[in-house]
């Protein structure tokens, strides 16, 4: 194999203004625009659309060769002054691409300027994301932090507490819902695509987010009494409001599997004084039964995981609850907190995964090709080395373009933890057991050495 020293094969990570567009379909009656090539938007619509079979619209400035070369200014203006005119959003997120930012287009003044000689304007907030630089992960953290530097209003006390959930599912911000609405939390989600990204047939079409969180919302954000981050890599948001306004920030561990979900309860508790409902101390016992019954399947079984860092971290965690290894995880955003983190995950653990952050698929592939796994867990993408290597996939994250269903999976929470338990061992015993149940001949060897007991069912 010939050493790869700097070159990116197959990368493990989208530009940033995938994930400005991700938070923006969060926002109720808002239009994302792109300022760049018309390129841009059909790449962010065709990538959103197949993910969540959803009709996806992204406007563009549809910067041309001129421009790059005598600016974008005018392009910018006829596009806010056309999106307002044409479809009447509530707010207009404008996110910048490699070509306007490499030629320096001073974006936020263009929107200034304009918005003084024009009155009849819906909000608009200008979000730095170059496609050079960093991934969707920081796209969808600058989007938030954006919105709520621009918008949040201090007036009086909401009793709220503020959640950014981070690239989740739509199912994921429901389930994330359900568990405060039972525990009797009124909260103001940054951002919620659980209808928008994810909603009923009823024969309208609409141009712009028909739901999510509100301009009135998002200007609440000053008012509540904490924030908490599912997502470490999407807190700027949370450090904003507390810096600014004082409120009150934790991030915990993206709530995957029983530990961390454990943690983000107890948060929750401390938070806001609150007990945890019997409904949900059934829930944990529920999860902690499936995780027993699996046992004896998923056992010493080798996994890959890669995808976003917050993501990794917590399936890290969890198949290590399972009794798994976490053979090899990987990233593409280079970052000093995933790899600390996995490094804290499995510290009681005498095996020790490959990290690659940042890494692409095919220091994957490779990494793969050196240590036979018998379970990758990951986006779509990854579909050909579990094609290639004969391996199990397992779908998740972003993007999931070849099953449907993508808006309704959930990792979040125990009910969700139980459900991938099921998922996690079915594909093992669809894959490596015949139909009586006995183990079959595989090349691949399941590790039965001794495990530390905080990994293994008690």
């Amino acid at each position: 194999m010939t050493e790869k020293k700097f070159a990116v094969i197959n990368p493990c990570k989208i530009c940033q203004p995938m994930g400005a567009i991700f938070a923006l379909m969060g926002v109720k009656n808002s239009m994302p625009l792109i300022h760049g090539s018309h390129g841009c938007s059909t790449y962010m619509r065709f990538q959103l659309g197949r993910h969540f079979k959803e009709a996806v619209n992204v406007a563009s400035s549809s910067m041309s060769e001129a421009n790059a070369v005598l600016g974008g200014e005018e392009n910018l203006k006829h596009a806010i002054r056309n999106v307002s005119k044409i479809y009447g959003p509530e707010i207009i997120g404008v996110t910048t691409s490699c070509l306007s930012e490499t030629i320096g287009d001073d974006v936020e003044g263009i929107i200034r300027l304009f918005k003084t000689q024009n009155d009849d304007l819906p909000e608009i907030v200008p979000i730095s994301t170059p496609s050079y630089k960093h991934t969707h992960v920081e796209g969808y953290d600058s989007t938030v932090k954006a919105l709520v530097e621009n918008l949040a209003t201090p007036s009086k006390p909401n009793s709220k507490l503020n959640v950014i959930t981070g690239m989740v599912s739509p199912g994921d911000i429901a389930e994330t819902q359900r568990i405060l609405r039972e525990m009797g939390i009124e909260s103001i989600i940054l951002t919620d695509t659980s209808e928008s990204m994810d909603a009923p047939f009823d024969g309208e079409v609409s141009f712009v987010s028909s739901a999510g969180t509100t301009v009135e919302e998002l200007k609440d954000t000053a008012n509540s009494f904490a924030t908490i981050s599912l997502c470490k890599h999407a807190n700027s948001a949370a450090k904003f409001l507390h810096e600014a306004y004082g409120i009150n920030s934790v991030s915990p561990y993206l709530p995957i599997g029983l530990q961390s979900t454990d943690e983000f309860m107890n948060e929750l508790c401390k938070l806001t004084n609150k007990e945890i409902p019997e409904q949900i101390t059934r829930e944990r016992g529920k999860l902690i039964d499936a995780m027993i019954d699996a046992h004896q399947h998923n056992f010493g079984r080798k996994v890959a995981i890669y995808g976003d860092p917050d993501v990794v971290v917590g399936f890290t965690r969890f198949v290590l609850e399972l009794g798994m290894i976490p053979s090899i995880v990987c990233t593409g955003s280079e970052s000093k907190t995933s790899v600390g983190d996995i490094n804290a995950v499995t510290k009681d653990s005498k095996h020790k995964p490959v990290i690659l952050a940042p890494g692409d698929l095919y220091d994957l592939h490779q990494e793969i090709k050196k240590s036979k796994v018998d379970l990758l867990i990951g986006n779509s993408y990854g579909s050909r080395i579990a094609g290639a290597e004969n391996i199990p996939l397992i779908r998740m994250g972003f993007p999931i373009y070849d099953r449907v269903g993508a808006q309704r999976i959930t990792s979040l929470g125990y009910t969700a933890g139980i459900r991938l338990v099921d998922t996690i061992t079915n594909t093992i015993l669809d894959r490596y057991f015949d139909e009586f149940g006995w183990a079959l001949n595989e090349n691949t060897e399941v590790d039965h050495g001794e495990f530390e007991s905080s990994n293994c069912i008690n």
